[in-house]
């Protein structure tokens, strides 16, 4: 069975970090969103892999190449205009001859929710769903005996199922013939589910394959740091750096190789740090909280519950929390990233969340200063010491 990523999309709501990668490559868990979803189809017995790829693709294409080391094999196929993901599968029609599936590449999903639908071998169309908390912010899907009835996109209302779309399908070739007749939306996009809707009006049979494993998306800012914090619980703890005496460890700790660990840390997992990393003395790094490769995290800085991308130096006496620190940042002594429960600028909305600072790629921080709760920095922006940041500030912004 081949399957067909889904990763040419954007990912605009994750500004500032798709300004410089798509959505997919992201990492949480010091690795890209799109390497999950590669590993579980492998662990799912899936190697052919179709890659979708349009938005920043060389990004893509560059890291996981022809796929030979994840024990896959990759072929790219571009979307040369991002109009939506039945136009992004278009694009592959050519390809396909057989039931395939179909995977949006900005999801955690383990291997066994693959399992589950690619046992479906009967009918043209299925598709995985999951029980979410807010559905009011995916496709709910209405199903009936194991049918789908009806998709509802972002539906309001007391009555709304939790039930939604996970962005996973089993589809046999017919589907081509309705991604070829449709018409584009008023978003301007054609959307796979469009195209299931016309199935269903035509008295096809589209299967629902619910599924209780973990399935995680990032819709927003704030998502990632779940995704983070459930991408590290599910790897297996491994010290391959070195760690002084007098530093300590505390529950699953990955440490990657030539990092240390100096004497007087102390690190509570679940906790991912990357290679080349160089951590202390008397560093506090919480649970939650990954560190990508060639980082420093300077004296009695504490984290918690964050990501840092790679290439990231934090300086002595930062304290950092539940925030996204881009690659390539750096901070001066005694910055802080305050978390709380805040509202978040969203698409021209104020959204609650629990969240700290979002800090974009290589953007320079001096000393003493503060970022207020839900704020983002954008990318390559220089903030002068004594700063209060307490409004989002765009790309290339100086601050002194």
């Amino acid at each position: 069975m081949k399957a067909v990523i889904l990763a040419a999309g954007e990912g605009s709501r994750l500004k500032p970090f798709t300004v410089t990668r798509p959505k997919v490559m992201i990492p949480v868990g010091d690795k890209p969103i799109l390497e999950y979803v590669i590993d579980a189809l492998q662990a799912s017995g899936i190697i052919d892999i179709i890659m979708v790829v349009g938005y920043k693709r060389e990004k893509i294409m560059d890291y996981f190449g022809d796929g030979r080391k994840w024990g896959v094999n990759i072929v790219y196929v571009e979307q040369f205009q991002q109009l939506g993901t039945a136009h992004a599968l278009r694009q592959v029609a050519h390809m396909i001859n057989d039931r395939f599936l179909v995977i949006n590449g900005d999801t955690v999903i383990d291997a066994s929710a693959i399992k589950e639908i690619i046992q479906v071998s009967s009918g043209d169309a299925a598709m995985l769903t999951v029980t979410v908390q807010k559905a009011h912010q995916y496709g709910v899907v209405r199903t009936q005996n194991q049918l789908v009835k009806a998709i509802l996109e972002k539906p309001k209302g007391e009555d709304v199922s939790n039930v939604v779309n996970a962005g996973v399908y089993s589809f046999s070739p017919i589907i081509f013939s309705f991604l070829e007749s449709m018409e584009i939306s008023e978003r301007g996009e054609y959307e796979i589910t469009d195209a299931i809707r016309k199935m269903l009006s035509e008295g096809y049979a589209v299967r629902s394959v619910h599924t209780n494993a973990t399935w995680m998306d990032a819709l927003f800012l704030w998502n990632l740091l779940d995704m983070n914090t459930a991408a590290i619980a599910r790897q297996k703890p491994n010290i391959a750096g070195r760690v002084e005496d007098g530093a300590h460890i505390v529950g699953p700790v990955t440490i990657g190789e030539n990092s240390v660990v100096m004497s007087g840390s102390y690190i509570v997992g679940p906790v991912c740090i990357g290679d080349n990393c160089d951590i202390g003395p008397n560093a506090v790094i919480l649970p939650g909280t990954s560190i990508g490769s060639n980082s420093t995290i300077e004296p009695f800085a504490r984290i918690a519950n964050s990501i840092l991308m790679k290439n990231v130096k934090v300086a002595s006496f930062n304290n950092i929390s539940s925030s996204i620190i881009g690659e390539g940042v750096s901070t001066g002594s005694h910055f802080i990233a305050e978390s709380a429960d805040t509202r978040v600028e969203m698409d021209d909305m104020l959204m609650k969340a629990h969240m700290g600072a979002a800090i974009g790629d290589n953007t320079e921080i001096s000393g003493r200063v503060l970022v207020k709760p839900g704020k983002v920095v954008g990318v390559r922006c220089r903030i002068g010491s004594g700063t209060i940041v307490r409004e989002n500030l765009p790309d290339d912004m100086k601050v002194l």
